[in-house]
């Protein structure tokens, strides 16, 4: 018993260590990534903090590939790169021209790489948005990850991460959209833009703008949060501003085959926020601002649709319902075929909640 006991403290305490133990005293943990140029000639850039300083260190190096530069960037700093903790990859426009695969290919093989990343378009060079977090306390990647997922909460950005980028960048069916951003007119902080359509796996240097990217959330059935639009509305020889915010989403798609048309069926119901003037309760000015913002989102539905069927982007996944349910429909070269289809939204609008007056 004695020495059966002794054997099981033993093994014990041969086995709690960590065979691959990896410290973080020994490296420098990047939090902020940012990609500039093409293959055979990148330009990289890799933020960390410096614990001295309490500042962020960014060194920048260059490559043919994405993984020559951080090896080049590796002799560079004093402790080796270590991108376990990476939160956000910043990517040039110019560069996400080309495939993005050619950037994302070693993030998505790596498996000390988290599945949790945020993936962004700057508008022009990626330095300038990496000098940005120098003077922060915090983690560089921390500060674009915090205000991407702010935005998303918003309905401005979709809820996106480098998992699912990679598994809709090499499928047919649907194209993604990335958060846009740029910098503030006094260069001190980044502006969520819009998202960038992409039609494949490049970019089409289409940005949707902010309220055009809520208008593609809401036809995606999307909405996070909280999801405003505002409006003015005419009455009495007036105009007053009117915020609703999208509370539910019904969404039922209809296809004609013969026809090659795709009827948009959407009904939403919304909640007033703000509307300064009394008396919404009265049928006639319910209906009236109710007409209003019915027709306002019937025409954003239709420009925003006629944007992505322009630039060929099929960012509400047309391709992948209809492959499902009319393989008839679903072409091999999908993006072509999906440009000439009629796409034809429809839209009704329920208020359901007008606040707490009367």
């Amino acid at each position: 018993m004695f020495r059966k006991g002794s054997m099981i403290i033993l093994s014990v305490l041969l086995l709690a260590g960590c065979w691959d133990e990896r410290l973080y005293k020994n490296a420098s943990v990047v939090t902020l990534v940012g990609v500039d140029g093409y293959v055979g000639d990148y330009r990289g850039y890799f933020a960390y903090p410096n614990t001295t300083t309490q500042q962020n260190e960014v060194i920048e190096a260059e490559g043919i590939s994405p993984r020559d530069v951080r090896t080049n960037a590796n002799l560079k700093v004093e402790q080796t790169l270590d991108l376990s903790e990476l939160s956000t990859i910043l990517i040039a426009d110019q560069t996400a021209r080309k495939p993005l695969n050619d950037v994302l290919d070693i993030y998505f093989r790596d498996p000390q790489n988290p599945i949790s990343i945020k993936v962004a378009i700057t508008e022009g060079d990626v330095q300038p948005y990496m000098d940005l977090t120098k003077d922060l306390a915090g983690g560089a990647g921390s500060y674009y990850e915090r205000f991407i997922e702010s935005t998303e909460e918003n309905t401005f950005f979709p809820k996106l991460n480098l998992q699912t980028v990679g598994s809709m960048l090499f499928e047919q069916t649907i194209d993604i959209v990335l958060p846009y951003i740029r910098l503030s007119e006094d260069k001190q902080h980044a502006v969520a833009a819009g998202l960038a359509l992409f039609s494949g796996p490049t970019f089409t240097g289409a940005v949707l703008t902010p309220k055009q990217s809520l208008i593609m959330l809401l036809l995606m059935d999307r909405s996070n949060k909280q999801a405003r639009m505002s409006y003015m509305w005419k009455h009495d020889g007036k105009e007053m501003p009117i915020t609703a915010n999208i509370i539910q989403i019904k969404r039922k798609w209809t296809v004609n085959e013969e026809l090659k048309r795709i009827t948009l069926d959407y009904q939403i119901e919304v909640e007033i926020e703000e509307f300064a003037q009394n008396h919404l309760y009265k049928e006639p000015i319910f209906k009236d601002v109710q007409q209003m913002i019915q027709e306002h989102v019937q025409a954003e539905f239709e420009e925003v649709i006629h944007i992505l069927q322009k630039q060929k982007s099929d960012a509400l996944g047309i391709g992948r319902y209809l492959r499902a349910y009319h393989p008839k429909m679903f072409k091999k070269d999908w993006h072509t075929e999906y440009a000439s289809l009629q796409l034809v939204p429809s839209v009704q609008i329920k208020i359901i909640r007008t606040g707490i007056l009367r």
